[in-house]
């Protein structure tokens, strides 16, 4: 387990261990609003299924900006997810950084050979922050999506 009580990233700055009243403080965004609507129970399905020992919150002077995790699907295999706030953007460079060391530590600590996101094809904020981390489109899903849109899944080892 990657032990993160806390990750100081700079003043005001910071990544915790993920906990479940998270989920109910972040302002959500244009896309994860359109998930609650499309699937009510959203919160609670991404509460009950996160990681404890692999999921985190980025929280930028007290409020959320990012809340995501891994999951395991079967050895060697893990499924990044991530919910970012209205607030993501005041602090971009932050989270990518804090992201790319948290992943690269995780993918060492549960020995993956992949690990996948899915990307709503119409998020292009989203798109562009998967591609920071490293990951690149294999393939597009169609109507996959809670809403019934088109993802990406998209990889990196």
């Amino acid at each position: 387990m990657i032990r993160l009580a806390t990750a100081n990233l700079g003043v005001g700055k910071q990544i915790v261990p993920f906990q479940r009243s998270h989920m109910y403080q972040i302002e959500l965004k244009g896309f994860e609003r359109e998930y609650l609507n499309a699937f009510p129970d959203y919160i609670d399905h991404i509460a009950n299924g996160a990681d404890p020992d692999h999921s985190w919150t980025g929280i930028v002077y007290n409020k959320i900006v990012c809340i995501f995790g891994i999951s395991m699907l079967w050895p060697g295999v893990g499924e990044m997810w991530m919910i970012p706030s209205v607030h993501i953007s005041d602090s971009p460079i932050a989270v990518v950084r804090a992201s790319k060391k948290i992943i690269s530590e995780t993918v060492t600590e549960l020995d993956l050979r992949r690990l996948q996101i899915t990307v709503n094809v119409n998020n292009l904020q989203a798109f562009r922050f998967a591609k920071a981390l490293g990951f690149n489109v294999e393939c597009v899903m169609t109507k996959y999506g809670p809403e019934g849109h088109d993802y990406y899944m998209m990889f990196r080892r």
